[in-house]
């Protein structure tokens, strides 16, 4: 999961090129992507925080908040 999101971000950072405020932004979201457990070490609320930056639909936040701890996907 964290690998198609890294790939949503990078999408995300060629669309808003010419928008230096989102720009910006996803190109935090990146730095933080780029540690495969970062999703282990923030706040629940960052994290959706970032999720919905990134595009993720309200109803599927917990599901995939959830994948990204679950242990097994370590």
């Amino acid at each position: 999961m964290i690998e198609k999101l890294r790939t949503l971000n990078e999408r995300l950072i060629e669309l808003n090129m010419n928008d230096k405020v989102n720009l910006k932004k996803y190109q935090c979201i990146q730095k933080i992507l780029k540690e495969d457990q970062c999703f282990f070490k923030m706040e629940i609320e960052y994290a959706y925080s970032i999720l919905r930056d990134l595009g993720i639909q309200e109803q599927d936040l917990r599901k995939v908040y959830l994948e990204l701890i679950d242990i097994k996907n370590i």
